[in-house]
């Protein structure tokens, strides 16, 4: 069937839920070009879809192509939107997604020698790879998915860092300085022995902003700490207590302003005019990059590593360790291909995240919620779902704190994604169950907003203001307006009329939203006890965007020292073996805060390739001694 020749404007819909316009050029029997405007997709999740389908379907002059790996949505917008323009010009397009699919020849099999090889390119892989490059050490990344960049793509972009001389410049919100107060008298037997001398300077410090009479923010690596320990530490359904590791949480809060400005040095861009918090912080030291979310870290490293000639091997899965007399001597892997890759190494760095996108595991290990579905939504990448875990495991390795599950309270109910709707941060949080009442301090831990939820039927939803949208992470008006079209968020000049649209009773949620106004005047919120408060929500247009408990992190993972390196069941590390983020447990014990993943990632990145330099330096001087 013959098409009629010409460029047809179509739409493609995206990994965010909005649409992209695409341009589709056709000539009477071939499809010659697409274009495809991705400006308003979230970037560094589907990118490698544009790149990749586009020279697929012109090569081979077919539909018929398989979805890139991790980015299946935006891999079926796009063959959609070009069967839209075959069917406008007259076309049929079920015939070209019957067509065969595009040759794929298999490659040979492929060996690579290398002094450190790092599984998985997300965040704390490419820290890794940078870090020992400035260090003159040759590197092979590899990466199961079609593009770098993992969960950190995903992320928020705030990383949490004290930086008092910084915070300074801004004023204190109501109610911050409640929560020193509190902390401020916390006797001290309520904290467990290894944090007490810490936690003992802490309140000094406390006492001191406190009489001082001053507003401005106050921080301390000593706060950020405590608050790390205290969001944590948690008991499960078996009445097991977990909490972080002091060395490792000393470790983490010490060293992360260091990657801030390791980060600054490599070339990522941070907002000082601003400080901020993702959900679940507790606190505002939230370092935000001027470029959109986790996209900001991980071009820039990327880009890095690339241009200082790391190897990058996508569609590379790892699959075992490679053993030479018995210790760790590099990786076998396979390429989407199905060729077998072979990298020999003096060290691995593990640093694949953790198991989030993989239900079953979750399951299996969970012993912290009642009850978890099947058909649970998560945020993570589909790439996470626990292969360093098992790799780990192959070599020996212990685990921690496996049983402690994140899930993330402000969720698409659908996709699980979280910059959907209006995402403000947390101060400004109005969370209102299906009756229209609030039912939390929403300025609290991850765990207790997601069981609060749950407890009020799971589905809920964030109330905003025009204002409060203003203060929203990474979005745009046009996505706003595309997804209130689409009808997965709901906006409205009145309140009552918003209530309406999401089955309310308009008097209920017109009153929990003048109590919470109220409340904000005063500083104080005798209900739920919120921590911290912004703006007020009374300005029209008002907005609800539904949320709902989706899994986001796995807290527990191979158990690590100081130095990043793995430790067997025996208590003794593994040689040549390392883990960096989400992998590694013994941090974030029973709950993360928001915005430590990222300092996470980053410190032990860096740590992890610190160490190994340190250890070859040595190796080396003890060498040249000998010879002597």
């Amino acid at each position: 069937m013959t098409m009629r020749a010409g460029t047809y404007n179509v739409r493609a819909k995206g990994h965010d839920s909005s649409y992209m316009p695409m341009k589709v050029t056709l000539s009477e029997d071939k499809i010659k070009n697409i274009k495809i405007d991705s400006s308003g997709e979230t970037k560094g999740v589907a990118d490698e879809v544009f790149k990749r389908l586009p020279k697929e379907i012109i090569g081979g002059q077919t539909l018929n192509v398989d979805a890139v790996s991790g980015a299946t949505i935006s891999s079926h917008g796009v063959v959609d939107g070009i069967a839209e323009a075959i069917t406008q010009a007259g076309g049929n397009a079920d015939e070209w997604k019957k067509r065969s699919k595009p040759v794929k020849r298999n490659g040979q099999n492929k060996e690579y020698s290398t002094d450190v090889v790092v599984v998985g390119a997300g965040g704390a892989g490419l820290t890794a790879a940078a870090r020992l490059i400035q260090n003159n050490k040759k590197v092979i990344v590899l990466e199961k998915y079609p593009q770098i960049g993992g969960n950190t793509t995903r992320a928020g972009g705030p990383m949490n860092a004290a930086e008092p001389d910084w915070q300074k410049q801004f004023k204190a919100l109501p109610g911050e300085k409640q929560s020193l107060k509190k902390l401020a008298v916390t006797p001290i037997e309520h904290i467990d022995p290894e944090y007490r001398a810490d936690f003992k300077k802490l309140q000094e410090q406390i006492q001191k902003y406190l009489a001082s009479g001053e507003n401005y923010l106050f921080d301390s690596t000593l706060l950020h700490e405590i608050q790390t320990y205290l969001g944590g530490k948690r008991i499960d359904l078996n009445s097991n207590e977990i909490h972080g590791n002091y060395s490792l949480v000393n470790e983490l809060v010490n060293n992360v302003l260091d990657s801030v400005k390791w980060l600054t040095d490599l070339g990522v861009k941070f907002d000082r005019s601003q400080v901020t918090m993702p959900v679940g912080a507790l606190w505002r030291r939230g370092h935000k990059p001027v470029e959109p979310m986790g996209y900001a870290f991980i071009h820039v490293l990327g880009d890095w590593v690339k241009a200082h000639g790391a190897t990058i091997l996508t569609d590379t899965r790892a699959e075992h360790f490679l053993f030479k007399n018995g210790k760790i001597a590099g990786i076998i892997a396979k390429n989407s291909a199905g060729s077998k890759v072979i990298v020999h190494a003096n060290n691995v760095i593990m640093t694949s995240g953790g198991f989030g996108a993989n239900t079953p595991m979750v399951k299996k290990y969970n012993t912290y919620w009642k009850h978890i579905d099947d058909d649970i939504a998560t945020t993570n990448s589909p790439a996470i779902t626990g292969d360093g875990i098992r790799l780990g495991q192959e070599a020996g390795a212990d685990l921690v704190g496996m049983g402690f599950i994140q899930l993330m309270p402000v969720s698409d109910p659908k996709t699980g994604e979280i910059f959907t709707g209006i995402q403000t941060p947390p101060e400004n949080f109005i969370m209102v169950n299906q009756k229209g009442k609030r039912f939390v301090n929403e300025f609290a831990e991850r765990d207790t907003l997601a069981k609060a939820a749950i407890a009020n039927g799971g589905l809920f939803y964030l109330i905003a203001d025009d204002k409060m949208k203003d203060t929203a992470y990474n979005t745009s008006q046009a996505a706003i307006d595309a997804q209130v079209k689409a009808g997965t968020l709901f906006k409205a000049d009145t309140l009552a009329d918003l209530a309406k649209q999401i089955h309310m009773d308009p008097g209920t949620l017109i009153t929990t939203i003048k109590k919470y106004n109220s409340y904000v005047d005063a500083g104080k919120d005798p209900d739920f006890g919120k921590s911290a408060f912004n703006l007020k929500c009374e300005q029209g247009p008002f907005y609800a965007t539904p949320r709902k408990p989706a899994i986001h992190h796995t807290m527990g993972g191979l158990k690590i020292n100081t130095n990043a390196q793995v430790i067997a069941k025996n208590g003794k590390v593994i040689p040549s073996l390392y883990a960096a983020g989400e992998v590694a447990g013994g941090i974030h014990a029973g709950n993360r805060l928001g915005g430590n993943s990222l300092a996470d990632i980053f410190t032990f990145g860096r740590i992890a390739a610190d160490s190994i330099c340190k250890k070859d330096a040595s190796a080396d001087v003890t060498s040249g001694a000998s010879q002597n």
